[in-house]
């Protein structure tokens, strides 16, 4: 034993006072070490209790940012379908609807409607351009058989006015009937040339003569040489040099003074002829287009489309007849298409642009190429072609006989006007190369020479229209003919004509406030769609972030009192504690 613990002892043995003292001492220590432990359980005691409260606080908080979330998601996702909804039925549904009843209360030709107005007298003139092929070497082709050499000689231009008239509607049949009339004035635009200048060309009436004979009669050939010579005072050559607007317009004369039967005979049929002017009782006078100069054609009547809008200016009857008699099968004498200046409405690609030309005795179809622009607008460009008799079974019947048909590109119009004369399109272009390769000069540029249409198929506009077609006459040996006998057999350009509209801003200012307003509509709809979709992801978010539980576990409360508590203290030291002394007692120390 270490000396101060036998010095301890011996103090407690001798001083027994010192011993309690001692324990005492000991007691009053651990006393203290309880209080202040009590002291450091009730700052934990309140502390458990602020963290409680910020427990529940921190539950309440969040319980509110789950209701919240959880309207905003409800909010969210019964707005945004219901815009989805919305949008879907106006974009799709009830805008299309409206707008196409909108152009069907427009596009009719009944009583009032502004686009009859404008079907009865087109506000504005069409261009009407025609050229001339000169023959340069006639007296070559005329002695010699030589190849011809044309050289084209143009524009000249003319306005064309387009109107209808003796106009009278069907109400039962929801038809109109007219007809109509187009009158050509001069016109002066930059690059035209003079109405004043001559021209070589075929002369029309003696080629169309003798060529109409041999198809007709051709034992009537030595009668109709000599009426030939008669009327025209013993020609040399069969071809015509003139100015052209005698050629075009003005007229050719004809002298019908002759006293020989054969003069006589070929005159009294001429005077039968409705082409020919009369000039006097002995004159008459022959042009290519002045029989179509401010006459009346043939009456057209077609439905009105009040009743059904896809069939606005579709024909019904031309001349009187349902359907036409100058081919043989039913077919090639349907009557199909609409005169050319008004179109139904909304109509597809695959339908194409159907008109009636009166002067093909057929109906042609322009067939879609591909998508353009015109003056900011969206159109269709269309072109059409006069097809091949020669190759396709479906325009076999426009052949001028059963067994043989002109090659690709050129049409007989002999059963339809009753003149040997063949449409083409300028230039020969798109026919067969034979016919190009008969004369020399041509030169075929489709920019310059196709049929170009560019159409608003909505509304049935044709915005911008270049109509082009050539006419010409075979020339062929005769050897019954002194003038006919040297010729090699060839198909020879007479003339071309173009036929052009363009629309300007002002006319075209309704369609592009249309498309405007279809664009802005396709715009909004989409957005609309895109931001529904996305506010119903969103709000399907928000659902899902909302379904998770939030636990918040609750703290322990610690009692000051809590006996447990104070034992538990006490254990921690391991010296003796007096029973007798209890806690409130240790307080007082």
């Amino acid at each position: 034993m270490k000396p101060t613990g036998i010095a301890k002892g011996l103090l407690f043995s001798v001083f027994p006072q010192f011993k309690f003292l001692s324990t005492v001492r000991k007691v009053y220590q651990g006393a203290k070490k309880v209080k202040k432990t009590r002291q450091n359980l009730n700052k934990a005691h309140k502390t458990v209790q602020e963290l409680n409260h910020l427990g529940g606080t921190l539950k309440n908080t969040l319980v509110k940012t789950k209701s919240c979330e959880m309207q905003l998601a409800t909010k969210l996702a019964i707005g945004s379908l219901s815009a989805l909804i919305f949008m879907i039925l106006f974009g799709f549904v009830i805008f299309p609807k409206v707008l196409h009843s909108q152009v069907k209360g427009m596009v009719n030709l009944g009583p009032g409607t502004d686009i009859r107005g404008m079907f009865l007298t087109i506000p504005f003139a069409l261009t009407f351009k025609v050229y001339l092929f000169n023959i340069t070497n006639p007296t070559d082709v005329q002695y010699f058989g030589a190849k011809p050499i044309v050289k084209q000689v143009g524009p000249f231009c003319y306005e064309e006015w387009k109107k209808k008239v003796k106009v009278e509607d069907s109400v039962a049949e929801d038809t109109i009937s007219y007809n109509p009339v187009d009158t050509f004035l001069k016109a002066n635009w930059t690059g035209c040339k003079s109405g004043q200048l001559e021209v070589t060309i075929p002369h029309p009436m003696i080629l169309g003569v003798v060529n109409t004979v041999l198809r007709q009669k051709p034992g009537a050939l030595n009668l109709i040489n000599k009426a030939i010579r008669s009327i025209y005072n013993n020609p040399t050559s069969i071809f015509l040099t003139a100015k052209a607007d005698d050629i075009l317009f003005d007229g050719v004369t004809i002298n019908c003074a002759v006293t020989d039967f054969a003069g006589k005979a070929l005159c009294a049929q001429l005077k039968q002829e409705a082409g020919l002017r009369h000039i006097s009782e002995d004159e008459l006078a022959f042009s290519l287009l002045g029989p179509k100069n401010a006459t009346e054609g043939k009456r057209i009547k077609a439905y009105r489309g009040t009743k059904n809008s896809r069939d606005v200016g579709k024909i019904v009857e031309y001349d009187n007849a349902a359907t036409m008699s100058a081919w043989p099968t039913d077919e090639c004498n349907v009557i199909d298409g609409t005169d050319g200046t008004i179109f139904p409405p909304f109509l597809e690609q695959d339908d194409g642009i159907v008109s009636f030309a009166p002067d093909l005795c057929r109906s042609l179809k322009a067939y879609y190429v591909k998508p353009a622009k015109y003056d900011g607008i969206p159109v269709g460009e269309y072109t059409a072609d006069l097809g091949d008799a020669s190759t396709n079974e479906d325009e076999k019947c426009y052949c001028y006989t059963d067994d043989t048909c002109l090659k690709k590109g050129l049409m007989d119009l002999y059963k339809c006007s009753g003149v040997p004369v063949y449409a083409s399109l300028p230039h020969f272009l798109d026919t067969d190369e034979s016919y190009l390769k008969g004369v020399q000069g041509l030169k075929p540029n489709k920019t310059e020479h196709e049929i170009r249409i560019l159409f608003e198929s909505f509304s049935g506009s044709p915005l911008f229209a270049r109509k082009r077609l050539q006419f010409n006459m075979p020339l062929e040996p005769v050897p019954k003919l002194e003038l006919f006998k040297n010729f090699t057999e060839t198909v020879v350009p007479m003339f071309w004509i173009e036929e052009g509209v363009e629309l300007n801003s002002t006319l075209t200012k309704p369609l592009k406030m249309l498309f405007m307003l279809k664009s802005v509509v396709n715009v909004t709809k989409y957005l609309v769609i895109l931001g529904a979709l996305g506010g119903l992801a969103y709000s399907g978010y928000l659902f899902y972030k909302s379904s998770g539980k939030v636990n918040i576990t609750p703290v322990h409360k610690v009692q000051p009192n809590d006996s447990n508590s104070i034992s538990s203290v006490n254990n921690m030291y391991q010296g003796h504690v007096n029973r007798a002394m209890s806690t409130h007692s240790v307080d007082k120390y």
